[in-house]
């Protein structure tokens, strides 16, 4: 790496004259930074990573008083892992890991405090919000919404237009975290498109869920549910 100007940016990274570095930031060798980027100050960048045109990474949380939810004061670093993908006009907030060989596509949204395993598919359109943790290997497909306070294990399967929520008071009582909580999605689910998931459903390891789908309660391992409200129609063993 060589210093220019507080940042480490290694020779061999090509950073589009457009790119806009507005801080201290790192970017290990062979990245390809295209125009109009913009990169806020604690970005971490690994070798190899692409960040196509008009993305934004480490963005600071901004809010009104129309939000309950008030932000943590101890945002740490946006850091994308190696081998990695964002894609045309991505908003990746503060306090973001991402990991190595990651595809974020067109147009995502991931708020602060979350983290992405490694070899993850976040597709476009895609809303991730805070404080959400992601495994490794886990696909989640076009529009969807994961909402904050949830917990997404690893080979998940996300399918496009699912809902996820984390309020059963619809704001009625504000934020407090003892009682708002997304769905807890255990290691290879698989949900299908337009399925809606309520808060603090937990999907047990290996079951599957119908596309169109409105989970209301647990699901349990290894189970197919189906329908509104979803039920269990078989085992999967």
């Amino acid at each position: 790496m060589v210093d220019n100007n507080s940042n480490r940016i290694d020779p061999s990274a090509i950073i589009a004259s457009t790119a806009k570095i507005l801080g201290k930031v790192a970017i290990d060798r062979n990245v390809v930074v295209h125009d109009f980027v913009t990169l806020y100050p604690n970005v971490n960048i690994g070798a190899n990573v692409e960040i196509f045109e008009g993305a934004v990474l480490g963005k600071p949380p901004t809010g009104t008083k129309a939000l309950a939810r008030r932000f943590s004061p101890e945002l740490k670093s946006t850091d994308v892992g190696k081998d990695s993908i964002i894609s045309p006009h991505c908003v990746i907030y503060a306090d973001v890991r991402i990991g190595e060989g990651t595809l974020v596509g067109d147009n995502a949204s991931i708020r602060e405090q979350c983290r992405i395993g490694k070899y993850c598919l976040i597709s476009r359109n895609v809303t991730i919000n805070y404080n959400t943790i992601i495994g490794d290997f886990t696909k989640v497909f076009e529009n969807t919404v994961i909402t904050g306070n949830m917990v997404i294990g690893s080979r998940v399967f996300i399918g496009a237009l699912v809902a996820t929520t984390n309020d059963n008071n619809l704001g009625r009582r504000g934020y407090d975290e003892s009682f708002i909580a997304g769905p807890i999605i255990e290691d290879n689910v698989g949900i299908g498109s337009g399925a809606n998931i309520l808060p603090g459903v937990r999907l047990g390891a290996g079951c599957m869920v119908g596309a169109g789908a409105v989970v209301t309660k647990d699901v349990p391992p290894k189970t197919l549910v189906m329908g509104i409200p979803a039920r269990v129609v078989r085992d999967l063993e």
